[in-house]
């Protein structure tokens, strides 16, 4: 079975492959088409074994070698007024529209598309394919598989991450600390105020802090061509109380804090949450004590700086990647990549600007452009491959 890459992304598309529902539909399928054209799979599942990443080999098995690393999972669609079925791929204009068209399944399939050609090479240096389950909700399923890396799987010398740059090399990524925040108070009677510490107030209080803290942070300097440069703070959920007449006991907040990679979080982590008791013992007084205010880290996904000219940027260059090297604010799996060892650029086909977004789509030419890139990567890898940059 042979696959243009449109006609692997329409399969793809097809998959709902939502964070909060199973991956393992559109893995299952992957491994068939892998297995139909001679390439076995090794797959690593989460605790409940309802999700799985992906890993094979085309070529040597032993250590080196290029990743060809991307994420399965997409942003949800609902509430979002898309003009098109976000789980069918619809060709317009010169424009390919679908949840997860730019956010990232083309690189997949583009990867999957280039399977028969490398598989037909002789190849000197090992291509592996590594594709993962909940990168969309903090990066948690790529360290399963990257802790296998020199044990049971091989370990790569270069990782290309195919999150959408436009095809241009990235060389920094911010990193994520995902928190989250219960207040707790003291409920009472809405009009005894003086018998009751609302913890919704409490909640809105650290909210206010933590804006001004984004807004004192987010200008310092950072790597070129990220905005905002400096570290970020974010407050994306917030709710609490029972009823208008009540004083609300207990209060929640989703947060965040997007570092780069010379912060440590933790400093960043303690400096917020020594401004956020100053504030709340200002606006509470005496009644202070009676709150009680804990943060859980959900999440931590490490931040990424190759800095330039590395060799994983420089084998980018060498398969077509054009533009300046540069950094973005968002994260992403290089930086998990990059702690293993291994060098890592990101530089995949379609642009951050369509992803997350209603209509998402990916421009017909950046899937060929990355047919390219990826053509050029088998046959540097069946002739010079043993050289890497």
């Amino acid at each position: 079975m042979r696959l243009s890459s449109t006609e692997l992304l329409a399969r793809l598309v097809a998959f709902d492959t939502t964070s909060h529902r199973s991956n393992l539909p559109l893995i299952e399928w992957v491994a068939d088409y892998l297995s139909d054209l001679g390439v076995q799979s090794n797959l690593t599942h989460n605790e409940d074994g309802s999700k799985a990443n992906l890993f094979a080999t085309v070529g040597p098995s032993a250590d080196g070698g290029v990743c060809l690393h991307g994420h399965t999972d997409v942003v949800p669609v609902e509430g979002q007024p898309w003009q098109t079925d976000p789980f069918r791929l619809t060709e317009r204009d010169g424009r390919l529209f679908g949840r997860g068209t730019s956010d990232m399944k083309t690189w997949l399939a583009c990867s999957l598309a280039a399977i028969p050609s490398y598989r037909a090479r002789q190849l000197q240096t090992a291509i592996h394919l590594a594709f993962s389950y909940d990168e969309e909700i903090g990066c948690l399923g790529a360290p399963g598989m990257i802790a296998a890396f020199g044990k049971s799987l091989p370990l790569p010398r270069i990782a290309l991450i195919g999150e959408p740059s436009l095809m241009a090399p990235i060389i920094a990524h911010k990193g994520l600390l995902a928190l989250d925040t219960v207040i707790t108070g003291r409920a009472a009677h809405s009009s005894l105020v003086h018998l009751g510490v609302s913890a919704v107030s409490a909640a809105a209080e650290m909210a206010a802090e933590l804006h001004l803290i984004g807004k004192e942070w987010s200008p310092l300097p950072g790597p070129r061509g990220m905005k905002p440069s400096g570290p970020t703070v974010s407050v994306g959920k917030s709710w609490g109380g029972v009823a208008r007449n009540v004083i609300p006991r207990e209060a929640h907040l989703s947060w965040e804090i997007r570092f780069r990679a010379g912060d440590d979080p933790d400093l960043l982590l303690k400096d917020a949450s020594a401004r956020i008791e100053a504030r709340l013992r200002a606006s509470f007084e005496e009644r202070f004590d009676d709150l009680s205010v804990e943060t859980r880290e959900v999440s931590r996904t490490p931040a990424f700086d190759s800095g330039a000219d590395g060799p994983a940027e420089r084998l980018a260059r060498r398969l077509g990647a054009e533009g300046e090297a540069h950094g973005v604010p968002y994260g992403a799996e290089a930086g998990q990549y990059a702690a293993a060892g291994v060098a890592t650029v990101i530089c995949g086909p379609g642009s951050i600007e369509q992803a997350h977004q209603p209509d998402e789509f990916i421009a017909a030419s950046q899937v060929a452009a990355c047919d390219r890139f990826l053509a050029q990567l088998g046959e540097w890898a069946s002739g010079v491959g043993h050289g890497l940059p």
